[in-house]
Formats: C-alpha cells, structure tokens, sequence
C-alpha cells in the first residue's frame, strides 16, 4: 500500500514510537553505541533525546542486519544522524509540525524556523542536520561522518556517484525513511 494512508500510518507509527521510548528513557540498552562511538562522540549520543536514541538505535540494527560489513562512519552515522536536535527543546509538537506544515503550508512552516524564542525548536529540527555535523566535527568526528550527518536528509552529491561515501549515503538514507 503506498500513497496518504500509507503515510499517515507510517506517522502514527512513528509517534507511538517516539512515546514509547520517551517513556522508556534512561532504560534504553546502549551497549550497541558503546560498541561503535568513542567516547567523545558517545557523550554527543547520551545528550540526544530517548525517542532519538531510540530511533538511532534502531537504524544501527537495520543497517546491522541489512549490510554485509561493519563500516564505522555507516555505523556512527546511524547512531548520530539526529544528534542536531538535542538541547533545542524540540518536543513531539515540534517533529509532527514539521511533516505536517513543511509539506502543506511552507511560508507558515519557515516563518516558525526562528533560531530564538519559543521557534528555537522549530529551528532546530529544521536545521538539525548541519548543526549536528558541527557537534560531531567540534568534538573530532570523521568529515565523512560530519558530510553523512550533515547530508542525511539531502540528495548525495554528484561527487559520492560510485564511492564509499555514495554508498553509505544511500544506505543510511533508505533505512532511516523506513524507521
């Protein structure tokens, strides 16, 4: 099944995944990030919210189980790819927001995207790519790890046709849609 009702249950999906995990909270078994961050970028991973470490958790096994090999900056990038939304504020308010008026009403949608004030977490999850590359560059992550962070929910660049780095991209990219 695929088209609006498709979309509205994959949603549906998403929250109650994303409240189960709040819930959850500090009970979230890590052991898999200890397994593949080093310290500096496990404290990056410990600051995210749980519904974040859940879902990061969650595309490591999928990536786990669907890849042949245990390519580290794929692995980290799973793990890390929404650390860009930690200490912002951004609640569930703000994620369903973003599916909802990003698509149906963008002016509305990028009027709310402020950096300050009470639109600070609208910005954040806007804009959560790059700021966690940042993160993840600040505290000595790999560039290709900030370039898949920063680029997880844009199309490869030309450049990445054909390459390691193309690769992961794609990888990361299917399976986090799929979560």
């Amino acid at each position: 099944m695929s088209g609006p009702l498709a979309t509205a249950r994959y949603r549906v999906g998403q929250f109650a995944a994303a409240l189960r995990a709040r819930r959850a909270g500090e009970r979230l078994d890590a052991r898999p990030a200890r397994g593949v961050l080093d310290p500096p970028l496990l404290d990056l991973f410990d600051r995210m919210p749980p519904e974040d470490r859940q879902h990061g958790l969650e595309v490591l096994g999928r990536l786990r189980a669907s890849t042949a090999d245990d390519d580290p900056i794929l692995l980290a990038a799973a793990l890390l790819h929404d650390v860009g939304k930690a200490e912002a504020g951004v609640d569930l308010v703000h994620r369903v927001a973003r599916v909802l008026l990003a698509r149906t009403v963008p002016p509305f949608w990028r009027w709310l995207c402020w950096p300050t004030g009470w639109r600070r977490p609208f910005w954040a999850v806007a804009n959560h790519p790059a700021r966690g590359a940042i993160w993840v560059e600040t505290v000595g992550g790999a560039p290709d790890l900030c370039a898949l962070i920063r680029l997880h929910e844009s199309h490869a660049p030309a450049a990445w046709a054909g390459t390691a780095q193309g690769r992961r991209h794609a990888a990361l990219r299917a399976v986090d849609a799929a979560c």
